[in-house]
């Protein structure tokens, strides 16, 4: 029985490895195949490796200052009822208004051209 370990096993190994332990996570995917048993071990040692780091008071200070001043700005920018992004102007309207009025200015120009033909035909 010669087979790949399965993403959804190794997933759910880790998963319980991270939230009850080795113990647990052996057994949720109870039996460890042999083709399987290097590939959870690998994930075991790098979730004792890889500890969780937390960031620096300072930074965190920091963040939240920065965190309390942009939200003090949005409560003012609602209560003066100004609008979080200005509205950016687009330039599509004036070329389809432009491309319009080429339009109606050509089809003018064929009538006149085929009236004045026409006109000339019969009197000549």
């Amino acid at each position: 029985m010669s087979q790949d370990p399965s993403p959804d096993r190794l997933d759910r190994f880790t998963i319980a490895l991270q939230a009850s332990g080795e113990t647990k996570a052996r057994l949720v995917v109870n039996p460890i195949l042999p083709e399987e048993e290097a590939m959870f071990e690998l994930i075991q040692q790098l979730h004792e490796a890889l500890q969780p780091v937390s960031p620096d008071p300072a930074f965190k200070a920091q963040l939240q200052t920065q965190l309390m001043e942009h939200a003090a700005r949005e409560r003012g920018k609602r209560a003066l009822d100004i609008p979080a992004e200005p509205a950016k102007r687009s330039r599509l309207p004036w070329i389809a208004a432009s491309a319009a009025v080429l339009g109606a200015t050509a089809t003018l120009a064929g009538v006149y051209a085929a009236w004045r033909w026409n006109a000339s035909r019969q009197a000549a």
